[in-house]
């Protein structure tokens, strides 16, 4: 492609990010974000809906558009998504390959990533006590995790893009 083309290319991919974060956030999500600003965490930057992400150097990258954001004291920077069904397979309910690509796109930029399934929501119905200890479980096991998978190698060009579809 050439440069006017490939500009072109990023004009577009901003514009499609502009429009989705002007969409309606859901009723989902507006719940888990109401319950993350309450969690017993210290934070250095706190949490905020649909934002833009942000490389591994710390520089937004417009890449992908998260549905919570937010840093700890402690430095960690966590993506929480409040994955609707769209996101989840049936009949095993596994994650669908693109939510995998996005939580691997967010862990190279430095993310851990914290996936909120609806079916497990809606059993603490609205439970604030309930919801809380379910989202400290939820980031604990999502760091545990972190910190059990090795190191990716520097060559994650594959995933340091633009996802094509759906975040």
């Amino acid at each position: 492609l050439t440069e006017q083309q490939l500009q072109q290319c990023r004009e577009a991919w901003s514009c499609s990010l502009r429009a989705q974060q002007r969409e309606a956030v859901t009723t989902f999500q507006r719940a888990v974000y109401s319950v993350v600003r309450q969690l017993p965490i210290q934070w250095s930057e706190l949490p905020a809906m649909e934002q833009l992400s942000r490389g591994s150097d710390g520089q937004e990258d417009g890449a992908l558009l998260i549905d919570i954001t937010a840093k700890t004291a402690e430095g960690v920077q966590l993506a929480i998504e409040a994955d609707g069904p769209h996101h989840f397979r049936r009949p095993d309910g596994g994650l669908m390959g693109s939510t995998q690509y996005r939580n691997r796109a967010l862990a190279v930029r430095g993310y851990t990533v914290v996936s909120v399934p609806p079916s497990e929501w809606v059993k603490l119905r609205g439970n604030k006590s309930q919801q809380q200890q379910f989202l400290m479980q939820l980031i604990q096991h999502a760091l545990r995790e972190q910190r059990s998978v090795p190191k990716q190698s520097s060559n994650t060009s594959a995933l340091s893009g633009p996802m094509p579809h759906e975040v």
